[in-house]
């Protein structure tokens, strides 16, 4: 008797293994007792549950995530990656659809909007970016002048990076501006302006190179099966990814 072979593969029997960075909220990120969480978990965890798996999470820095499914250190990245030819994922993985976009832009202290947003002119200024993300790529081409500053420097440590960041460096001018996607920096906006006195702007808010900037999933091509359901979740569920 023939048994057939299953319908997908994962790297552990039973469940979709993701590997996350925890500090680009609403994105992904930490609750208060350190659980990961947010709209590529949420979204990820909705698609484990449709192939009947238990998602688990594994949290890594994010410059280089996209490589990690392609070294079978888990079946799914995801973490607002955009596709770009500058990010190699490797003969044993492949990158998914896109499923959302974004626009870059800095978070700011309200009164110093006016200034940002004529970037051409911006000199010495402090921005804080993620290393390796697309904002670090952009801020680097964009604000030649400034001085660029990197999450994992200015933050080590820190429970929650991001809050630090804007009520600390920023509220009290030890840093100008936070570089991050809209989705980002909005969030942070709403939930930290009345935590810096003058309240806080987002501020340059633009395309990277003129271009779409999508985010993309990377699946490990060893788990036979999981890319090809995946698409087909994102093209049915994309519309639901965020409020």
């Amino acid at each position: 008797m023939t048994i057939a072979a299953p319908e997908f593969a994962t790297l552990t029997p039973g469940q979709l293994t993701v590997c996350t960075y925890g500090g680009f909220a609403p994105v992904c990120y930490k609750n208060p007792v350190g659980q990961l969480i947010g709209l590529d978990v949420s979204f990820l965890t909705r698609f484990a549950e449709s192939l009947g798996l238990a998602i688990g999470l594994i949290e890594k820095p994010f410059d280089g995530i996209w490589a990690l499914p392609g070294a079978n250190d888990c079946d799914v990245a995801g973490a607002g990656i955009m596709k770009r030819d500058d990010r190699p994922v490797g003969a044993g993985g492949s990158w998914s659809d896109p499923y959302f976009q974004v626009k870059r832009s800095l978070l700011v202290r309200a009164t110093d909007k006016r200034e940002f947003d004529d970037y051409k002119s911006l000199s010495g200024k402090k921005i804080v970016v993620t290393r390796g993300s697309t904002a670090d790529i952009d801020a680097k081409k964009r604000y030649p002048g400034c001085n660029i500053e990197f999450v994992d420097k200015v933050a080590m440590d820190r429970p929650d990076a991001q809050e630090y960041i804007v009520k600390t460096l920023i509220a009290k001018h030890q840093a100008d501006g936070f570089g991050e996607g809209d989705v980002s920096n909005q969030y942070l906006r709403n939930k930290y302006d009345k935590d810096v006195d003058g309240g806080l702007a987002l501020a340059d808010v633009h395309p990277i190179d003129n271009l779409t900037e999508t985010f993309n999933f990377i699946t490990r091509n060893a788990s036979s099966g999981i890319l090809e359901r995946l698409n087909a979740f994102i093209a049915k569920n994309k519309g639901c990814y965020a409020p």
